[in-house]
């Protein structure tokens, strides 16, 4: 462990009621214990963090915002990266200065400050000039100010200083204070009558880069500015969908010309179809994109390293019987877990399966999820057993029935602003209907039950339409492979793309919406496993 006080910090976040720590990054504050609790031996973070990555796509509860606030705190996780880890193309050490811009609240302010009249459609160039106007400009005022408290008193930041408040109106400095904030701006304000030079002449806004440039060349130094907090859209209305256009536009382009400085935006997987249809030219702008998945090991592994971290902050004795494990192996990650967790426990069908495998398949592969379901099942086998030997198979079967309405809940709302009648339409079709079924079997419940609820809750929504939308919400699943013990059966909840259904198709309703909606099961009472799942053991080989 580290010395007492980043243990006595850790306890701060890691509590025996959050075993596991915080499961929202953002909720973090101090970047050392951040760094303790951020997982680095996975595939996302060793092959998303390219430097030619300009967007990050991932579903609600999918890390995003972890992963790009590991930026922030890259000093405290070089202690814990093996080098060989770190590919060439990485950019894992390549930022000193690390800005955050753009919440939600924010981008809410900017959409109305740039569309201007709403009425009006303005050229998307102009609005693409809008943004980047009020992205350079709060990142010279952040890192002017930043290196005038760091005592970095130079000739370029008082070029930021003079640019930022030559020609400033009231409408400018409006804009500014809505954007930065009032106390920046006011900071900003008094330094600048500090630093006031008579001599500069006016600067364009390619001359203000140029400086900021030059300045973090000299100093050897990278910036990046973070755009995150942006999970709800008002995806469909005309001018939301030109200025996100624009914004993805200026990030493409801004990125390509300036290696020294770059913006990094993170964007829910949920809408990415709307922000495909929203960007000017998709193909083009959306060239440096990356999603961002898991697989069921790599869940395993990140809820096993904040696990450790717990038992050695408050079961020391029991945390030295893991101390020579190496969880960034899989079989060490699978022993770590087997100390805990029964062999085998009962599902609701009356067939064994091994503990891991039944908690996994109740999730769609999200660290959030998979966090908030482990974590009662620690709490809960604590207050019946006193301790943290062993998990009862009690609390994991109760941990999964009482965690399923709130899951399925998290990715109803995560799709809210694409599909608002969604919950409304799926309880009528999938109430008392089989887990395993056909699509003409879900053809003839949709005339029977939901197309009398979508004339009244959404006009022109029909079959091919809740087909979509089932099957990107990764409510249903495509195929049948029966095995002697599940249905197996592939969600496209990890796809950009999903696949389109219809005549001929065999279909399977996710573990996660079948108690949520009141289905029957189904006649051979197997249970339904996603692909991704079925298949990994958990048990040692014997």
């Amino acid at each position: 462990m580290p010395d007492t006080s980043i243990a006595e910090r850790l306890r701060s976040y890691v509590t025996p009621s959050e075993p596991l720590g915080p499961s929202d990054a953002a909720q973090i504050a101090d970047l050392e214990v951040a760094a303790k609790l951020f997982d680095i031996h996975n595939k996302s973070f060793n092959t998303l963090l390219r430097r030619d990555l300009s967007v990050l796509i991932g579903r609600r509860g999918s890390g995003k915002t972890a992963l790009l606030n590991s930026y922030k705190y890259r000093p405290f996780l070089d202690r814990e990266t093996k080098q060989a880890k770190i590919g060439t193309t990485s950019d894992f050490r390549s930022y000193d200065v690390v800005i955050d811009i753009l919440t939600y609240k924010q981008f809410d302010r900017l959409q109305r400050l740039v569309m201007r009249e709403a009425a009006s459609i303005r050229p998307i160039e102009a609005i693409v000039d809008d943004w980047e106007s009020l992205v350079t400009d709060y990142f010279f005022a952040r890192l002017a100010h930043d290196e005038v408290e760091a005592g970095r008193h130079t000739d370029a930041v008082k070029q930021l200083y003079h640019y930022l408040h030559q020609h400033e109106d009231d409408h400018r400095r409006q804009v500014r204070e809505m954007v930065w904030g009032i106390p920046l701006r006011e900071r900003i304000a008094s330094l600048f009558h500090i630093h006031r030079q008579h001599s500069i002449s006016t600067m364009n806004r390619e001359d203000a880069l140029g400086v900021a440039v030059a300045h973090l060349s000299e100093t050897k130094r990278r910036a990046l500015l973070i755009c995150d907090s942006m999970d709800e859209y008002n995806v469909g209305d005309q001018a939301f969908d030109r200025i996100l256009g624009a914004l993805i536009r200026f990030i493409s382009h801004f990125n390509s010309r300036h290696e020294r400085v770059h913006i990094k935006l993170g964007l829910p997987s949920e809408i990415f179809p709307e922000v495909r249809h929203a960007s000017v030219n998709a193909l083009k702008d959306l060239g440096n994109v990356e999603q961002l998945s898991w697989s069921a090991t790599e869940l395993a592994q990140i809820a096993a390293h904040r696990f450790r971290i717990f038992l050695e902050l408050y079961e020391p004795d029991l945390a030295m019987r893991f101390a020579d494990l190496d969880l960034d192996k899989r079989g060490d990650v699978r022993d770590f877990w087997l100390h805990f967790f029964p062999p085998l426990l009962r599902n609701r069908y009356e067939s064994d399966e091994e503990p891991m495998t039944y908690i996994l398949r109740h999730t769609q592969l999200l660290p959030r999820q998979f966090l908030m379901i482990l974590k009662k099942i620690i709490n809960s086998s604590h207050s019946s057993t006193g301790g943290y030997i062993r998990f009862e198979k009690e609390s994991i079967t109760e941990a999964i029935e009482s965690m399923e309405p709130l899951i399925a809940g998290e990715i109803l709302k995560a799709y809210e602003h694409v599909y608002p009648a969604a919950e409304k339409l799926c309880k009528p079709v999938f109430a008392n209907f089989p887990t395993v079924f056909s699509y003409d079997e879900l053809e003839t419940r949709w005339r029977r039950k939901g197309r009398p609820v979508a004339r009244l809750l959404a006009p022109g929504f029909d079959m091919p339409e809740f087909g979509e939308m089932v099957i990107r919400m990764g409510i249903v699943g495509v195929g049948q492979d029966e095995t002697d013990r599940y249905y197996s059966s592939h969600f496209s909840y990890d796809s950009l793309s999903p696949v389109n259904i219809g005549e001929g198709h065999e279909l399977c309703l996710h573990p996660i919406f079948s108690r949520h909606f009141t289905a029957r099961g189904n006649a051979k009472r197997k249970a339904i496993i996603p692909r991704g799942i079925a298949g990994i053991r958990w048990q040692r080989d014997t």
